[in-house]
């Protein structure tokens, strides 16, 4: 059995989508025998408390003195992060550390495999800085994955697991792509779980507005909004009164499976894209979030999706649009190619266990 740990934060400022896809992780890491534990720092947002119900172990990084913006992710130099997390997890021998954060780099990987003698797997999907790991994971669909981490960028040692055959989705998809259940007149909405563009709101600001418009016939599909349990505006949102068949809820235990029985989504374009593309949902697309913008325009132009743009920029305007044109084609929805069987957290664990056995 080998101890493997997990460098991760989640915050209102950095999102979810990171220690999401870590949960699925260590998870998969655990049901395979190992020992993992998270090292997260106390931010504003974190989901520690979620980490502990989803039975795993966490060892917690004491909150920074003050976060000088909503771009400061970290809150400490990575010196000191390397040092405080080295020191949480010394009590025992590591065998791996995994890190999934964008403000950590080489520097970083450099004093953890000094510190803890152990080899660095890096989670990442910018390629904008240089990096010292013996894997790297990027689960994102890109035109040229094979040249997108230049040398500058990785030694030649690095072993690269690319692409949505690694994703790391919830084994729920798997099977759900394996055996679909019949789809519904249903679309469903979800634009991540803090939603910090506000795409929630635009969207039921359109429904309401269409509602209202009495030469509108009733839109074919019911329309399931998923605020997240992160969204500032969620209780409002839950609260609001919206049109016959439509409904907004903070988030679905069965998400995964109320995604597979839907013919259409709106989403973010982070790893709930993958998901969908899983299960092979045609969608709209919005960027919340700057790491989001070159997937997105990437997908933009692959069957299946429509792009609505950068979070920021849209209005509950576009959405009606949007919506009216789907109401338009609903019995002529595009079909979209799976980009993924979701097992692509059984290939990282599997090649992590042959390299670190070998």
């Amino acid at each position: 059995m080998s101890h493997i740990a997990i460098r991760v934060d989640a915050s209102q400022a950095i999102g979810t989508g990171h220690i999401s896809r870590m949960h699925v992780l260590a998870s998969m890491l655990q049901a395979s025998g190992h020992q993992v534990t998270l090292v997260c720092r106390d931010l504003p947002g974190n989901l520690i408390a979620v980490s502990h119900e989803q039975g795993l172990t966490v060892a917690v990084l004491p909150a920074p003195k003050n976060l000088l913006s909503n771009t400061d992710w970290l809150g400490v130099s990575q010196r000191q992060d390397a040092d405080e997390t080295s020191a949480c997890v010394a009590n025992q021998p590591v065998d791996l550390m995994v890190v999934d954060h964008y403000a950590l780099d080489a520097r970083w990987e450099q004093s953890i495999h000094t510190q803890l003698g152990c080899p660095v797997m890096v989670v990442d999907d910018l390629a904008n800085r240089p990096h010292d790991c013996a894997f790297l994971l990027d689960q994102n669909p890109w035109p040229e994955l094979t040249t997108r981490y230049a040398s500058q960028l990785l030694n030649s040692q690095t072993r690269c697991l690319l692409g949505p055959d690694y994703a790391l989705l919830r084994p729920a998809f798997a099977a759900l792509h394996q055996s679909p259940p019949p789809r519904e007149d249903k679309v469903i909405a979800f634009f991540s779980g803090t939603d910090p563009t506000g795409e929630s709101r635009k969207l039921v600001d359109a429904v309401k507005h269409l509602a209202k418009e009495q030469t509108r016939e009733r839109l074919p599909f019911s329309l399931l909004i998923v605020t997240g349990r992160r969204n500032p505006d969620r209780d409002a949102l839950c609260k609001a009164s919206v049109p016959d068949g439509v409904s907004v809820v903070e988030a679905l235990s069965d998400f995964d499976a109320q995604m597979a029985r839907a013919r259409y989504a709106f989403g973010a374009a982070g790893v709930t894209a993958i998901e969908r593309s899983c299960l092979g949902i045609p969608s709209t697309l919005v960027c919340v979030a700057e790491n989001q913008h070159a997937m997105a325009e990437y997908l933009a132009g692959q069957p299946g999706y429509q792009y609505l743009g950068r979070g920021e920029h849209t209005r509950w305007q576009d959405y009606a649009s949007a919506l009216q044109h789907l109401a338009a084609n609903w019995h002529q929805l595009p079909t979209l190619p799976a980009i993924t069987d979701g097992k692509g957290a059984e290939r990282v664990v599997a090649a992590l266990e042959h390299d670190l056995c070998n």
